[in-house]
């Protein structure tokens, strides 16, 4: 399942006896209103006349309890499947299991004549009508891997040549989403992107073996863990925590649709320029076995994002280095789990 954190560009207010919905179950009117601005965990709609349309995954479980006569049922819907990423992914497989039989009951709707129904229900809503924003807003803690592919141009040991994955962490409060702005800060004139795998923890882990580390993520997803250079002279972590540094997306890919993250392809595009062409099975410290060595160090917890390490091309290996400018747009592909898409500007300050 493809999940997505959305936000509704304009309302839908329920009209009073609309439809076959209505009569067969809790009627338009009863539903609360879906409101613009709130955001929502959504999941795309993959194949067919509907594909890339988002279904809410919350209200539609809703409008299939009312369906099936369960009591309140958008209480029940709440306690299945809530609208907030970080709550669902607690629950675990008990609100993926709901989550799959509301997508495919929505899906079951499209092909039916009731679909206009449960698009005036705004259960289902079209790309145009929705934005997409980053699956995570602010994750717990993001944990990065500092060197974790290969080098072809290095001349002598680094720090990926370690016996385990060296780690540092980054703000959660420089993540956004697909298609947001990376503003570059007005004092930096050396900003690179750097194209990833992240890994989004979906159950608590601490001490986890690396046998049994993959059984804790959730999914996956797109990042790209943009860094200025000349600020990782005052530390480490201030070069990648700048606001706006870390975009997520477009999409949470549930782990049961990638059955070994380590055959994935990964490519980076900068204004439509391929500098980053690799695999994940490059990888010098595979996922699972960078879960495990970061929870003897920490707790994992849902909703937690490991960044896995960048491929080599980033712009600081080029000659001249290649950095982000005003105007620039940084594309960051991985196969099955899609493309995340950012546009570059300058931050000003005030005069």
């Amino acid at each position: 399942m493809h999940l997505v954190n959305f936000e509704r560009i304009d309302s839908h207010m329920p009209a009073k006896g609309a439809g076959s919905l209505g009569d067969a179950a809790l009627g338009f009117e009863g539903l609360e209103p879906a409101l613009p601005g709130s955001r929502r965990l959504g999941a795309l709609v993959q194949l067919g006349p509907y594909a890339g349309w988002v279904v809410d995954l919350n209200r539609m479980l809703a409008i299939k309890l009312a369906y099936d006569d369960v009591g309140a049922p958008e209480v029940e819907a709440n306690s299945l499947v809530p609208p907030d990423i970080f709550s669902f992914l607690r629950l675990g497989a008990s609100a993926l299991e709901a989550a799959s039989i509301a997508l495919d009951f929505a899906i079951d709707s499209l092909d039916r004549y009731d679909a206009p129904d449960i698009l005036r229900a705004g259960a289902v809503e079209p790309a145009t009508r929705v934005r997409i924003c980053a699956p995570l807003p602010r994750p717990g803690k993001i944990v990065g891997v500092v060197e974790n592919y290969p080098d072809p141009d290095a001349v002598s040991p680094s720090v990926g040549e370690l016996d385990v994955p060296a780690l540092f962490l980054k703000a959660p409060s420089a993540v956004i989403g697909p298609n947001d702005e990376i503003r570059l800060p007005a004092a930096t004139r050396q900003v690179d992107f750097q194209g990833e795998l992240a890994v989004v923890i979906g159950a608590q882990a601490r001490n986890i073996s690396e046998t049994d580390a993959l059984g804790c993520v959730a999914g996956y997803c797109v990042a790209n863990d943009v860094t200025a250079r000349d600020f990782e002279r005052s530390g480490y972590a201030i070069g990648k925590s700048c606001d706006t540094f870390a975009p997520l997306g477009p999409a949470l890919v549930t782990a049961d649709e990638i059955p070994d993250p380590q055959e994935l392809s990964i490519r980076s595009l900068v204004s439509g320029e391929v500098l980053q062409l690799s695999s994940t099975k490059e990888m010098r410290f595979p996922v699972a076995n960078i879960i495990a060595f970061t929870s003897t160090i920490m707790m994992l917890e849902p909703g937690d994002v490991i960044l896995t390490g960048t491929p080599y091309g980033v712009g600081a290996s080029h000659d001249p280095p290649q950095w982000l400018h005003d105007g620039d747009v940084v594309e960051v592909e991985i196969s099955s789990l899609g493309r995340l898409r950012n546009y570059v500007t300058r931050a000003r300050t005030d005069s």
